[in-house]
């Protein structure tokens, strides 16, 4: 009686892992069904219900009934709409994320961050100029920078285009057009 609890104990213990295995294939399959779906809140709710399977192995409690039926109501041939959904959710609102500073090693110049972006404004503070790129980044001329190269720009920020790169000791350099010359500049938005 000893020998077949211990058995019984020893593949119970094998059998969990065969079964969560075979749980989360199961949820995974859903989560896949659910791509089809473009409605974000319907897409969320499809996906807590594709998780049913491994909530039922870890004995939590059950999905809402209509979390459920919306996945059951995705065509099993559904994972086509995988790359749509993918790309979907790479779409960005608002300016890319702001440049991050180099390391300590890093002394000398960097990749270009902007390369000859077409400016969507330009204004003058305090002597230094502040642009505005199409896709939302506002960079300013650093003061130092304004004192030793006053500007004085006259045509239309529509015709002007700027390439932006990663300068000496984590400053950033800003070149308008064709110029030979270069601008200190930090970003602000």
């Amino acid at each position: 009686m000893r020998r077949m609890i211990i058995a019984m104990a020893a593949g119970a213990a094998l059998t969990p892992a065969a079964a969560l295995a075979d749980a989360r294939e199961d949820v995974i399959a859903g989560v896949t069904r659910c791509a089809a779906l473009t409605d974000d809140r319907q897409w969320l709710d499809c996906y807590y219900g594709a998780a049913q399977p491994l909530r039922a192995q870890l004995g939590l409690s059950p999905a809402p009934q209509a979390q459920i039926q919306l996945l059951a109501n995705q065509s099993r041939t559904a994972s086509a709409a995988l790359p749509n959904t993918t790309a979907r959710a790479a779409v960005r609102t608002g300016p890319p994320p702001m440049p991050k500073r180099s390391g300590i090693f890093t002394v000398f110049s960097g990749a270009d961050l902007v390369n000859n972006a077409p400016l969507s404004a330009y204004d003058f503070k305090n002597g230094a100029f502040i642009v505005t790129l199409n896709d939302g980044q506002v960079w300013a001329q650093t003061e130092e920078d304004a004192i030793k190269r006053p500007v004085r720009w006259r045509q239309p920020a529509n015709s002007m285009r700027v390439s932006i790169s990663q300068g000496a000791m984590g400053t950033f350099n800003l070149v308008v057009g064709d110029e030979n010359r270069s601008y200190k500049v930090k970003r602000i938005r």
